[in-house]
């Protein structure tokens, strides 16, 4: 049985790691800059050193090293954030999904709200949702509105509302199972 909480550590591990994977990617564009232009420096730079009577330091080695590393961890760090959106989809189609919301909703304006259990909130789960349906969040199916905070129904009858609520659920489940595929 998974639930939110789970997803949510998922996705912030994505969030994450897509972060350190940014900075890997810049430094790692930072060292082959320097390599490529590591030839055409090089000549100069050693004729200057002996014409000074000091020591060439050739780069190289260091430089090779440095990328070597950073292709490494931005190769885990890839692999990582894949695992972990295969996983988050998995698990956010799973027909074991338990989503913790108050089970008594409330009346406002015409619309049946719910809100989750202990007032949690689910920003990170909700971001990465929002990226992988393609939508902007808060997300909204078939006049159902999913927050990281609130679930709100544009209907004023509970019984309707717990079945747009699984209807639209259903529908982010399908169209999640095709990017699983």
């Amino acid at each position: 049985m998974t639930d939110l909480h789970y997803l949510e550590e998922v996705a912030a591990r994505i969030k994450t790691n897509r972060t350190h994977l940014l900075k890997v990617d810049d430094d790692l564009s930072r060292v082959n800059a320097r390599i490529h232009e590591l030839p055409l420096r090089s000549s100069t730079e050693s004729a200057f050193a002996k014409m000074i009577g000091a020591e060439y330091h050739d780069e190289r080695a260091e430089l090779e090293k440095a990328r070597e590393k950073l292709t490494a961890q931005e190769e885990t760090l890839s692999s990582a954030i894949k695992t972990d959106l295969a996983t988050f989809i998995a698990e956010m189609t799973s027909s074991d999904l338990v989503i913790p919301l108050e089970p008594k909703p409330r009346f406002d304006d015409g619309n049946t709200i719910y809100t989750y259990r202990n007032g949690t909130k689910f920003s990170s789960v909700f971001e990465i949702l929002g990226e992988l349906l393609g939508l902007s969040t808060p997300i909204v199916v078939k006049d159902v509105l999913l927050s990281s905070s609130e679930i709100v129904i544009k209907v004023n009858d509970e019984f309707e509302a717990k079945k747009k609520f699984i209807n639209s659920l259903t529908e982010v489940q399908k169209t999640l199972s095709i990017k699983k595929r």
